[in-house]
Order: C-alpha cells, then sequence, then structure tokens
C-alpha cells in the first residue's frame, strides 16, 4: 500500500472516530434522545390517526352511496308504479266490458276522461291492428286529443280541446302508424304487459318510457296496444335534487351503457346533424361519470349480469373515488344506478387537521430540541469546569476559583466540585510536600561529597522519589 493511500486511510479513520465522538457528545446525545422518540411518537400518532380517519371516511362513504341508491330506487319504483297499476285496470276494465276498444271515437272519450286525473296519468293512448290510434294528453292546464283513423285519412291529427266533443282547434298534421312504433312491437311480440326500450319521444325534448298493455279477444287474437308514457326527465330533476356530496354524482344507464339520467346539468342525449341519438354515459360531459361508467365497463363485460350490488374505487387525477352500483332489475327494467363520490369531499378537514398537527409537532420539537440543547449545555459546563481542573492539577497550576461557580450551584455538581477541590487541595500538598522532600535530598547529597556508600543510598532514594513523582503526574 502506498504512503498516500496509508495517509488517506488514516485521514478518513481519524474524520470517523470525531464524528462518532461528536454524535455521543452529551452535547448531541441528548438532545437526541429527547427530540427522537417526541417526532417518532407525533409521527406515528398523525400517520395513524390519518389512515383510522381514512379508513371512516371509506365506511361513512360507503353508507351514504347505499343510501343515496336505495333512495333513488324508491324513487324510481314510485315513479313506475302508478303506469303498472293504470295497466292492470285497463285489462281489468276491458275484459269486463266496462272499456270498450272497437270505436276509437267512442274510446277517446274515456282516455280523456282519465287523463283529466292528476292521480292517474296525464297521457294515454290505444293503437289497433287496423292501424287506428288515438291518443289523450292533458299537461299544464291545456288538454290535447290525436286521432288517426279513417275520418282523417289515416294520419295522425292533433287537436287542443277543453272538451272531446269539440276539435275545432287543430294543432298540427303528421304521419303515423301505430303498428310500427317501437313500443307497439315490444307489447305484441311479448303479449304481457311490459315496458319499452328508452327512446327519445317525437312530441317532446325528454326520453320516455312507455308501458304497453296488449288487449287480446276472447279468441286470443291481438286487438291492439295501449300506451302511457313515462318522461324521465324527472329523474334528472330528482337526482340534481339529491344530497350527495359537494363534488358527487349520482346517476341512471341502461345496461347497455346509455345514460338515462344524470345529476349534473347535462342532457341524456345528444343531437348529431339535426338527429337526436341516445348519449353513452361513457362519453358524458361530467368527467366523474364518465371515468367511472369507463371503470365499470372494464371491470364487468356485461351489466345486464351484474349482481345487485357492486362496489369499487379507482383514481381520478390523483383523488381516490368511491363508487356504489345498483342493479334494477326486480321492476321490469334494467337500469343501473351508480352513486360516485370523491373520498377527498369528506378528506379535506381530516387533512387540514393532520396538517394542523404536524404544525404543532414542529413548534413543540422545536421548543423541546431548544431545552434538551440549554440542558445539555447546563450539564457540559460544569464538566468542562472539571476538566480544566483536572488538567490545571496535572500542569501544577491548580486555581480553586476555577470551580467556584460550580460549587455555587443548587445541583449535584455543586458536591462534585467542592469534593474535587478538597481532592485537589490534598494532591498539592502532598506533591508540594514531595517536592520539597527531594530538594532536602538533594541538598544532603550535595553536603556530603562523595562519600561512599551514604552518597549511593541517597542517589537511589532521589531517583525513587522522581519515579513516583513523575509516575503521579501522568496520572
Amino acid at each position: 500500500m502506498s504512503s498516500n493511500s496509508k495517509s488517506f486511510l488514516s485521514t478518513s479513520v481519524t474524520t470517523g472516530v470525531n464524528a462518532t465522538k461528536r454524535l455521543v457528545s452529551i452535547r448531541w446525545s441528548l438532545p437526541l434522545c429527547v427530540i427522537t422518540p417526541l417526532v417518532s411518537g407525533i409521527l406515528l400518532t398523525s400517520w395513524l390517526a390519518y389512515r383510522s380517519s381514512q379508513k371512516a371516511v371509506d365506511e361513512l362513504v360507503g353508507k351514504i352511496s347505499k343510501e343515496v341508491a336505495a333512495n333513488i330506487e324508491k324513487q324510481v319504483d314510485s315513479y313506475l308504479t302508478t303506469p303498472s297499476l293504470i295497466s292492470a285496470v285497463i285489462e281489468a276494465e276491458v275484459a269486463n266490458g266496462n272499456l270498450k276498444v272497437q270505436d276509437t271515437r267512442e274510446l277517446a272519450k274515456s282516455l280523456w276522461g282519465l287523463t283529466q286525473s292528476e292521480n292517474l296519468t296525464n297521457n294515454l293512448y290505444y293503437g289497433n291492428e287496423a292501424g287506428e290510434f288515438v291518443y289523450s294528453e292533458h299537461h299544464d292546464d291545456v288538454s290535447r286529443i290525436d286521432f288517426v283513423d279513417q275520418d282523417t285519412d289515416f294520419r295522425r291529427i292533433a287537436y287542443q280541446a277543453d272538451d272531446v266533443t269539440d276539435l275545432s282547434e287543430q294543432l298540427k298534421v303528421s304521419d303515423y302508424d301505430p303498428r310500427v312504433r317501437p313500443w307497439y312491437k315490444e307489447a305484441a311480440f311479448s303479449k304481457v304487459p311490459i315496458w319499452s326500450q328508452v327512446y327519445i319521444a317525437n312530441s317532446r325534448d325528454a326520453l320516455t318510457l312507455t308501458r304497453a298493455t296488449p288487449i287480446f279477444n276472447q279468441a286470443g287474437q291481438l286487438q291492439g296496444i295501449f300506451g302511457t308514457d313515462v318522461y324521465l326527465f324527472e329523474l334528472s330533476n330528482f337526482l340534481k335534487d339529491l344530497s350527495v356530496s359537494p363534488n358527487g354524482k349520482a346517476f341512471i344507464i341502461e345496461s347497455s351503457g346509455d345514460l338515462i339520467a344524470i345529476s349534473a346539468n347535462e342532457k341524456p342525449f345528444m343531437e348529431v346533424d339535426g338527429e337526436k341519438l341516445r348519449l353513452p354515459a361513457s362519453n358524458s360531459q361530467n368527467q366523474l361519470v364518465r371515468e367511472t361508467v369507463t371503470h365499470l365497463l372494464q371491470n364487468l363485460d356485461d351489466l345486464s349480469q351484474m349482481k345487485d350490488q357492486y362496489s369499487f374505487n379507482f383514481a381520478l387525477e390523483g383523488e381516490k373515488q368511491l363508487v356504489h352500483i345498483y342493479h334494477l332489475k326486480d321492476l321490469g327494467i334494467d337500469w343501473i344506478v351508480g352513486v360516485a363520490i370523491p373520498q377527498s369531499d369528506y378528506m379535506e378537514k381530516i387533512r387540514a387537521t393532520t396538517r394542523h398537527t404536524l404544525i404543532i409537532g414542529v413548534g413543540i420539537t422545536i421548543v423541546a430540541s431548544l431545552m434538551a440543547l440549554a440542558a445539555a449545555l447546563h450539564i457540559i459546563r460544569p464538566i468542562n469546569k472539571l476538566n480544566q481542573s483536572a488538567d490545571e492539577i496535572k500542569r501544577n497550576r491548580f486555581n480553586p476559583r476555577t470551580l467556584a461557580h460550580v460549587m455555587a450551584r443548587p445541583d449535584e455538581f455543586s458536591k462534585l466540585a467542592k469534593l474535587f477541590n478538597d481532592m485537589a487541595i490534598v494532591v498539592m500538598s502532598r506533591q508540594q510536600s514531595l517536592s520539597e522532600q527531594v530538594k532536602l535530598l538533594k541538598t544532603e547529597i550535595d553536603q556530603n561529597g562523595n562519600a561512599g556508600d551514604n552518597r549511593q543510598k541517597l542517589e537511589m532514594l532521589l531517583r525513587h522519589a522522581k519515579q513516583v513523582r513523575k509516575a503521579y503526574k501522568d496520572k
């Protein structure tokens, strides 16, 4: 090994030893012993509190999401119950012969009377196998009745009428064949009362769901289909009024993924080149709803086969989003209710509390550090004085005033300094006495000259005295 390498190794070892000595010095070890457990306790307590709060928030959000989804289910149930009851009543009335379906003009009177009641429905219509059609609607205190029959040349003519017999005010004329409409074909195919697929109504700017009820004669042949429409914009209004969370969103979609209702200010359909089309929820303008449905479709291949409830979470822009999905399939429909709530909606106060705790912890740590440093200096000063006194004794220069300040302290260092001072006085007096004996022996040797055996003995005693003095000084 070269001399430069040895020198570098020696320097490194010396530096490491000095650093270790500084670290174990009371000046640093005492503050570290105070600060380390304090900081560790603050950080550990804050972290455990944050994690437990986070878990509690997740449980709370899950509970809120389930309650919101259950409220939506109840609203949908109540929203669809009346049309279902009307469907059952119409079937019974036709079977009992109380409701005649052979003459659409006479049927119009019955339908007009039913739609005038606010407790039933605001629209009711009937189409038959001959292509005839009658429609009655009462909305915003305005009554309307439509006919498609031989008298209208099988074109749909809409009238505004306060009385079904007064058809003087014509609203519009259009081509219409009830037999080609989806609600008619679906009910004719199923042969039982059904809910149609959701579609965009021609008569108004809204998604529509039809309760279609097929009517058969005694021979079992289809005579026609009764229908009543439910306009789904009211579901969106209900979702907007729901208290989910500051930034949470609720939505309803079909198993196909198309949007039905949303708690945001967004229409559940879109217009392309003047044509109204259904809006896939994965294309929603609302980012939270869009990403939620995208993750849902990625995790489940077929929403129609989804179990009753499903929960998951995902990250959106670094924030955790908690989602609860509820499958509505016991009402004759196949809809999915979703509630998505950002965890930050409930974590913000907890995060603020954690920040305040850490700030207070930093303040306590600084105060504790200063106190520990002051305590270390309070201990080190008397130790330095004792070291200084020991060095003075070694050099035979001890000054009792060096320990005067330490002896005046009210703690244990005062007693130690007094004992050290007494010991120093004894040592210094013995050293002085030994020095005087050595001088006396040397004088005797000089006086006796070269007197044989006595001189040799004296020289031996002198060497021994010097050795004892030197050994004492080395200590």
